[in-house]
C-alpha cells in the first residue's frame, strides 16, 4: 500500500518524496540490469532486497502515528541500508574466502538482514508471513530436540543457520526466490503499475462492459471479465479485489444482485485471475523458477483450465441472474457511462498495443524480463505520443500530464514490486531451512505412506494440505509453500511435474476463498457491506465446480496440453464444459427452467461420472446431462408458447 497521511504533514511529504525517489531508483536499476547485466547475481539480489526494504521502511515512517514508532522504523531503515551496503561492498570476500567460514561481522549482518526482512513483511502483510519465517528459523535451530521422526533432524548451529538464511551462502532471503523477484517479477509489477496509471482499469472495465453489458446479469459478467483481465497481471488477489471490486460490486448490487452474491462473484473472479495466462498473478514465473520448465510450457498448460474456469463462472452468473429475475439492465444504469468502442480505442488503444507487444514477445520465447521491460518502454513511449496527439494544441500540458501519470505508475509498480520482494525473501528462509533439514522430503514420504498407492487419496490429502498451507497468504507465498511441501509427493506418485504443480497451485489459490480465513471473501464483503460468512459460503458455492478442475486435468492431461492430438484435446474440452455446465445447474438450481433437487443430484452424479476417465462412464454421464438439458429446453419452449396470446 502507498503512504497515507497518518503523521504530521511535513514528515509525510518528506517520506513520500523519499519513497518516490527510491522507487524510481529501483525501477531504473532493474531496467538497466535487464538490458546490461551490470552486477553479478548475488550483488544485484542484495541491491534489490536493500532497496525494497528502504522503500517499505520509508513508507512506514510516513504512516506511523507515534514518535517512538517513527524512530524505530527510521532505525530499521538505517540498519537495512547498512546491511545491504555491507553485502554489496564485501561481495567478493563473501563468495570466495568466507563461504565455509563466515566472520563474526558476516553473522551479525546476516541477522540484521533477516530481522529487517521480518519486520518489513510484518509492516506490509501482517503477522502471518513473518511467523512462517520465524517458524523456519526456530525449526532449523531446535529441530534436533523434537521427538517425532517427521520433525527431528540433526540440528543446525547458529552460524550455519544464519548462513543458510542469508550470507555468506546467498540463500534464504538472498536465495533463488529473491533472484526470481529481482530478475523477473519486479519488472512485471512495474508494467502492471504503468498499465493501471495510464488508464488500464478504465479500458478493461469499458471493454468488459462492451462484451457483456447487454446480457442478463451483465454487471456480474462485467465483474468476471474485468477481474480476470486485472487478476492475471496483479500479484495479489486482495489488491485486485480492491481495485476492480470498488467499481463492480456496487454496480452489481444496483442491478439486482444481493450483496453476498456480488461480493462472492468478485472474490471468485479475482482469484481465478491468479491462474490465468500470460502472467498468472506472477506464479507463472515462480513456477518456471521452481520447476525449471519453460515459460511457454507453463502458460500453454494453464490456458485451457483457465478458459474452463471462466466459462463455468460466467455460466454460474447467468444462471443465478435467471433464477433471481435480474433483468438485462446493465446499460440502463445511468451511473455508468461507457463511451463507444471507437472512443475507447482512441483513448486507450495504445495500452492494447503494449499488451499485445508483451504477449507477442512472451509467446515468441523472449526471456520474460526482456519482454516485460520492452512492454514498459512501449507504454512510456506510446503514452507520450497518445497524449501529444490528443492535446496537439497544448504540447507542454500534454507532456506534463503524461509524465505525471507515468511517474505515478512507476511509483505504484515499484512499491508493489518491493512488497513482493519482501514476501519471497521471508518465505525463502522457510524454504531453505526445510530443504536443508530434509523435512520436505520426509513429508512427501509420509503423504505417500498414508495414500498407500492410491492416487485419488493422495490427491485429496494434497488438496486439503494446500488449502491449509495457503490460508491467509498472498498467491506467491502460498504457491511457494505448497510447491515445496505437497508437489513432490504427487510427482513421486507418477504425476508429471506440470500436472503436480498446477494441481497444488489451484488449491493454494482457492485457499483465499475457503473459511475460516477466506481473505478474498473478507475484502469483497467489506466493499459490499455484506456478511463475511454469507459471502464466503456463497463464494465456495459459486467456485465449487472449479474445485473439480484440478482433479480433471490430472485425470485428463490433454487439458494441460501434455499429451493427445488436437481432436483429443477438443473432445476433452467439450465433455469438461458439459460436466461443468451440469455442476452449475446442480449448484444453482436453475437450467433452462427451475431444477428440483432430485434432478440436481442426478446432474451432479452424471457430471462426476463424465469426468472419470473411461469411455463407458463418459458416454453415460454425457447422455444423462444432454437428456436432462434437452427436456428442460423443451419445457421452456412449451411454457413460452403458453404465455403467448
Amino acid at each position: 500500500m502507498t503512504p497515507t497521511l497518518l503523521s504530521d504533514k511535513r514528515s509525510y511529504l518528506n517520506t513520500a518524496n523519499l519513497v518516490l525517489l527510491l522507487t524510481l531508483l529501483m525501477v531504473a536499476t532493474h531496467l538497466a540490469q535487464t538490458f546490461e547485466y551490470y552486477l553479478p547475481s548475488g550483488q544485484f539480489k542484495a541491491l534489490h532486497l536493500g532497496l525494497a526494504l528502504l522503500i517499505i521502511f520509508a513508507s512506514a515512517v510516513g504512516q506511523a502515528r507515534h514518535t517512538l514508532a517513527r524512530a524505530i522504523l527510521a532505525l530499521c531503515f538505517c540498519i537495512a541500508a547498512l546491511a545491504a551496503g555491507y553485502v554489496l561492498v564485501e561481495y567478493s570476500g563473501l563468495t570466495t574466502e568466507r563461504v565455509f567460514g563466515p566472520e563474526p561481522m558476516d553473522v551479525v549482518v546476516g541477522c540484521l538482514l533477516i530481522a529487517t526482512c521480518l519486520i518489513a513483511a510484518w509492516q506490509q502483510w501482517g503477522i502471518t508471513i513473518p511467523l512462517i519465517g520465524v517458524l523456519g528459523l526456530l525449526y532449523g535451530y531446535f529441530g534436533n530436540q523434537l521427538p517425532t521422526d517427521l520433525l527431528h533432524h540433526g540440528g543446525m548451529s547458529f552460524d550455519r543457520l544464519v548462513s543458510y538464511a542469508s550470507i555468506p551462502n546467498f540463500q534464504g532471503v538472498l536465495g533463488s526466490l529473491t533472484e526470481l523477484s529481482a530478475s523477473t517479477i519486479f519488472v512485471f509489477m512495474v508494467f502492471a503499475g504503468l498499465l493501471k496509471s495510464t488508464g488500464g482499469i478504465d479500458f478493461i472495465m469499458g471493454f468488459a462492459t462492451k462484451l457483456a453489458g447487454n446480457s442478463r446479469g451483465g454487471q456480474a459478467k462485467i465483474a468476471v471479465l474485468a477481474s480476470a483481465f486485472m487478476g492475471m497481471i496483479s500479484g495479489s488477489t486482495v489488491a485486485n479485489i480492491a481495485s476492480t471490486g470498488s467499481m463492480t460490486i456496487p454496480t452489481m448490487k444496483r442491478s439486482g444482485f444481493k450483496g453476498p452474491f456480488a461480493a462472492a462473484v468478485e472474490a471468485v473472479s479475482s482469484t481465478g485471475g491468479q491462474m490465468t495466462p500470460p502472467v498468472m498473478g506472477l506464479t507463472a514465473f515462480l513456477m518456471v523458477g521452481v520447476t525449471g520448465l519453460a515459460y511457454d510450457t507453463v502458460i500453454l498448460a494453464a490456458a485451457l483450465p483457465a478458459a474452463l474456469y471462466y466459462f463455468y463462472l460466467l455460466l454460474a452468473v447467468h444462471l443465478q441472474a435467471t433464477r433471481d429475475g435480474v433483468e438485462q439492465e446493465a446499460n440502463n444504469d445511468k451511473r455508468i457511462e461507457v463511451p463507444p468502442a471507437r472512443v475507447l480505442l482512441a483513448r486507450y488503444g495504445h495500452l492494447l498495443v503494449s499488451i499485445v507487444v508483451l504477449v507477442y514477445l512472451l509467446v515468441s520465447r523472449m526471456p520474460p524480463p526482456y519482454a516485460a521491460a520492452y512492454g514498459c518502454l512501449s507504454i512510456i513511449v506510446l503514452e507520450f505520443i497518445s497524449n501529444a496527439i490528443r492535446q496537439r494544441h497544448q504540447p507542454l500540458q500534454a507532456f506534463k500530464e503524461a509524465a505525471a501519470r507515468l511517474i505515478d505508475g512507476l511509483r505504484e509498480g515499484g512499491f508493489s514490486g518491493a512488497t513482493i520482494a519482501v514476501i519471497v525473501a521471508v518465505i525463502g528462509i522457510f524454504v531453505e531451512v526445510l530443504t536443508a533439514t530434509g523435512f520436505a522430503q520426509k513429508l512427501s514420504y509420509l503423504m505417500l505412506d498414508y495414500a498407500d498407492g492410491h492416487l485419488g487419496i493422495l490427491l485429496l490429502i494434497a488438496a486439503l494440505a494446500c488449502l491449509v498451507f495457503g490460508l491467509g497468504l498472498p498467491t506467491s507465498a502460498a504457491y511457494i509453500l505448497v510447491a515445496l511441501l505437497t508437489a513432490p509427493a504427487l510427482i513421486d506418485m507418477g504425476l508429471s511435474v506440470m500436472a503436480a504443480h498446477m494441481f497444488v497451485l489451484y488449491f493454494a489459490v482457492f485457499s483465499a476463498l475457503t473459511p475460516p480465513v477466506a481473505v478474498a471473501s473478507l475484502v469483497a464483503a467489506r466493499i459490499a457491506e455484506a456478511s463475511y460468512f454469507s459471502t464466503s459460503m456463497q463464494a465456495v458455492k459459486i467456485g465449487l465446480p472449479g474445485f473439480f478442475l484440478p482433479f480433471l486435468f490430472v485425470a485428463r492431461p490433454e487439458l494441460l496440453m501434455l499429451e493427445g492430438s488436437v481432436l483429443e484435446r477438443i473432445y476433452v474440452v467439450v465433455i469438461s464444459a458439459l460436466a461443468l455446465t451440469a455442476l452449475n445447474v446442480a449448484m444453482v438450481g436453475q437450467g433452462f427452467v427451475r431444477t428440483r433437487w432430485p434432478v440436481r443430484l442426478l446432474l451432479a452424479a452424471a457430471a462426476i461420472l463424465t469426468l472419470i476417465p473411461g469411455v463407458t462412464g463418459t458416454l453415460v454421464g454425457c447422455g444423462i446431462i444432454i437428456a436432462i438439458l434437452a427436456v428442460q429446453q423443451r419445457m421452456k419452449t412449451q411454457r413460452a408458447a403458453e404465455v403467448l396470446p
